[in-house]
């Protein structure tokens, strides 16, 4: 009977950790798909689709930014690693240094760039 109720005590431990582990991975998903809705949300904007302003598209959805903002620093992570995956050099990789260069804040070694791939460059060459 001890035993029984061992091996039911160990499975319970093993699966409590298991729903665990799967839900932070699913958390990590979640926010990732948060942060690339919000930058599809806002570089496909019809309002600003004629505006050559990164900024722009930045202040006609200034809540949908401030959302990637509050994802903090996980938020930051997802950011740099799609941002580093990304195989484009646009709008929206732009806008994704520049959320990443808020959320380093005093941290941000990069004080010029030019774009979302050049900001990545110095930054990644300044923290190695």
């Amino acid at each position: 009977m001890n035993r029984r109720r061992l091996i039911l005590g160990l499975l319970s431990v093993c699966t409590a950790l298991t729903v665990v582990a799967c839900s932070t991975w699913t958390e990590d998903q979640a926010l990732s798909a948060t942060i690339e809705s919000n930058l599809q949300q806002m570089v496909s904007d019809p309002v600003l689709l004629t505006s050559s302003n990164p900024n722009d598209y930045i202040a006609g959805n200034r809540e949908v930014y401030e959302d990637i903002l509050n994802t903090g620093e996980e938020g930051l992570h997802l950011l740099l690693q799609q941002l580093e995956s990304s195989p484009d050099n646009g709008l929206k990789e732009w806008i994704m240094a520049q959320a990443s260069t808020e959320l380093l804040g005093e941290h941000n070694p990069v004080e010029v760039w030019h774009s979302g791939k050049d900001w990545l460059r110095q930054y990644k060459m300044s923290v190695e």
